[in-house]
């Protein structure tokens, strides 16, 4: 999943203006969705001015979908039930069936998060097609820009690559480039992935690339085997939320072994690795609520607006059983 065009929306005419902007490109492409997709933008920016002081509405792309995200940090909403029934409204001269029509329709899940905690609040809402599935889901917001994206995401077969190269410029983007290359050409296997690591750890020294932390997943139906360093892991079992750290090392400065962790994903139950661009403090406020009967898609989108640093890379993977 990734962002193709973010929006600040404070006043009227960002709406409009953000409304000719989608209209333009969606006549240059087959998508039946269109006009709903509008309405729906129309809907959820103006509700940004009417209940908060603004926000931002994200256009996101994944698998050929489009998805269409919205974030605010206004003070959240008291009961989020509550405000999907018909007729709820705390605006005036309002009939209450905006979010209550949405959250209804048949062509898009409609999926919506909202906290009050003190230094963590505001709202997030994802409208996801109906017929994007998928249980793996990556979801990266570069610093910068894309050519300057040092965080990277790779799948092959049953593997899955994820990590980030340190810094924020080309060298750290040709360095993430590198290791999916050698992560795509190479023969892989949890036994012995060691040796894939002193690989690119040697590669990455003799050539005075980046250095980088990163992490290999092999993912065999409900069964997972992470190797890898210095990333964080979390892992939602049926009854709570535990983080993990990968044993500390740097690929291509400093590195000795990989950390090897199993897991059995029991129903309803995911894995979510981060980069370090997630910080561990705000995302020990997901504990409380453990993203109870989200997506995948949505919980990568949630966590990576109330959860990241604004001065890195910031990178998330989902994997839910």
């Amino acid at each position: 999943m990734k962002i193709i065009e973010e929006f600040s929306i404070k006043q009227k005419a960002d709406i409009i203006y953000v409304k000719r902007t989608l209209q333009s490109r969606f006549c240059e492409e087959k998508f039946r969705d269109k006009s709903f997709f509008i309405l729906a933008f129309m809907e959820l920016a103006t509700n940004l001015i009417k209940h908060t002081e603004g926000g931002k509405v994200l256009l996101l792309e994944s698998s050929g979908y489009y998805l269409l995200g919205v974030v605010d940090y206004g003070k959240g909403i008291d009961n989020v039930a509550h405000s999907l029934q018909r007729g709820y409204t705390t605006a005036e001269n309002s009939l209450g069936l905006g979010l209550y029509q949405l959250s209804i329709n048949g062509l898009y899940n409609f999926e919506i998060f909202s906290t009050q905690k003190k230094n963590f609040h505001g709202t997030v809402i994802l409208l996801k097609p109906k017929e994007l599935q998928e249980k793996i889901v990556c979801f990266s917001k570069p610093y910068i820009d894309e050519a300057n994206n040092g965080d990277f995401c790779a799948k092959k077969g049953k593997f899955l690559l994820f990590g980030d190269a340190a810094g924020h410029n080309k060298k750290s983007h040709k360095t993430a480039k590198l290791i999916e290359k050698s992560f795509y050409s190479s023969q892989l296997s949890c036994i012995v992935i060691e040796n894939f690591f002193k690989q690119i750890h040697q590669e990455l020294h003799e050539k005075k690339m980046r250095s980088a932390v990163f992490v290999v997943a092999e993912i065999v139906k409900n069964h997972i085997s992470l190797c890898g360093v210095d990333l964080s892991v979390w892992i939602k079992t049926q009854n709570h939320l535990v983080l993990k750290t990968l044993k500390s090392g740097i690929i291509g400065e400093a590195f000795s072994s990989v950390e090897k962790l199993h897991y059995e994903l029991e129903d309803g139950a995911f894995c979510i690795v981060t980069t370090d661009g997630m910080q561990t403090q705000k995302m020990e406020y997901f504990k409380e609520e453990e993203m109870r009967g989200y997506s995948s898609y949505f919980m990568a989108f949630v966590m990576l607006h109330f959860a990241t640093s604004q001065f890195d890379d910031s990178s998330i993977v989902v994997i839910k059983n």
